[in-house]
C-alpha cells in the first residue's frame, strides 16, 4: 500500500524521493506478516509531515541490501546498544535515552504519528544517542552484524487477542530465535495480556531458553522498569501487568 500523505508542499524532487522510499519500504515489509495495525492516523499536521521528512534525514535510518553499521548511524561509539520495538509515541525511548547518555538507542515504529512526535522530542532534548527506524523492526534487526545489539525491548505490543490473529504477534518463537541467533544478549517484555505473556514463556521453553515457571512472579513491577503510556492506561483500568527480562545467551 502506498503512503498517501500530502507532500504537495515539498519540492518535486523530494516528493518523488518520498514516494520511492515509501514504495520500497512497503514492499520490503511484505516479507513479514504485519504485527502492527494502522501505519498512520488521519490528519497529520504540517509540522508532523515536516518532521517525518526533515528530522528523519538527521535521526532516521534507511536500510539497503547491506548490513547496517553502527558507525554509519551514530557520530560516536557507545557502551551498549538497545533497540525498542514499537515505541508508540516514544515516552519510554526518550526517557531511557536521557537517563543513559552512554548507551545508544534505536527505536523502531511503523506508526507515523508516533515517529513524528518522537523525532521532535529527540531534537528538543538534543539527543545524540537515539536513531529511529520508520518501519517493521524485523527488517532492521536482521541487518545488524551478530553481537551488535545488547538489549531488545518489546513493551505492550499489540496482543492480537483473537486466536486466528495470534500468528501476527511479534513475540513469536521465530522472532526470539532470530534474536538469539544474532547474539542479542537480553530481551525485555512487558504486557497487560496474561495469555500473551504465557505464550512468550512457552516459546522460550520451546527454544530451551530458561524461563520462569510461575507467571505471577512477573506481575511485580521491577525497579528498573520505566513507565510507559500503555502501562499507565492498563493500570488505570485495573489490569495486571507482567514484566520479563530474559538472558538470551
Amino acid at each position: 500500500m502506498l503512503d498517501m500523505r500530502n507532500t504537495n508542499n515539498l519540492p518535486s524532487s523530494e516528493r518523488e524521493s518520498e514516494r520511492k522510499d515509501d514504495c520500497n519500504r512497503d514492499c520490503a515489509e511484505m516479507k513479514y506478516l504485519p504485527s502492527f495495525g494502522r501505519k498512520r492516523a488521519r490528519g497529520l499536521s504540517e509540522t508532523q509531515k515536516n518532521n517525518l521528512v526533515h528530522l528523519y534525514k538527521t535521526y532516521g535510518i534507511e536500510i539497503s541490501e547491506k548490513k547496517v553499521s553502527l558507525e554509519t548511524l551514530f557520530n560516536t561509539s557507545f557502551e551498549k546498544i538497545f533497540v525498542e520495538v514499537g515505541f508508540g509515541h516514544g515516552e519510554h525511548l526518550i526517557q531511557n535515552a536521557i537517563q543513559n547518555p552512554k548507551i545508544g538507542f534505536i527505536g523502531c515504529e511503523p506508526f507515523e504519528n508516533g515517529v513524528a512526535a518522537t523525532l521532535k522530542e529527540i531534537q528538543v532534548n538534543n539527543l545524540q544517542n537515539v536513531r529511529i527506524y520508520k518501519g517493521d523492526a524485523r527488517l532492521l534487526l536482521e541487518k545488524f552484524p551478530k553481537g551488535t545489539i545488547d538489549r531488545v525491548y518489546v513493551l505492550f505490543p499489540d496482543p492480537w487477542h483473537k486466536k486466528r490473529h495470534h500468528k501476527r504477534r511479534i513475540l513469536s518463537a521465530e522472532f526470539i530465535d532470530n534474536l538469539r541467533k544474532n547474539r542479542t544478549k537480553e530481551l525485555v517484555v512487558a504486557t497487560d495480556c496474561k495469555e500473551y505473556m504465557e505464550s512468550v514463556l512457552e516459546n522460550l521453553r520451546q527454544l530451551k531458553i530458561p524461563a520462569p515457571n510461575d507467571i505471577e512472579t512477573l506481575s511485580q513491577k521491577p525497579d528498573w522498569f520505566l513507565s510507559t503510556r500503555y502501562e499507565q492506561k492498563a493500570l488505570s483500568k485495573g489490569s495486571k501487568c507482567y514484566y520479563l527480562k530474559i538472558d538470551l545467551r
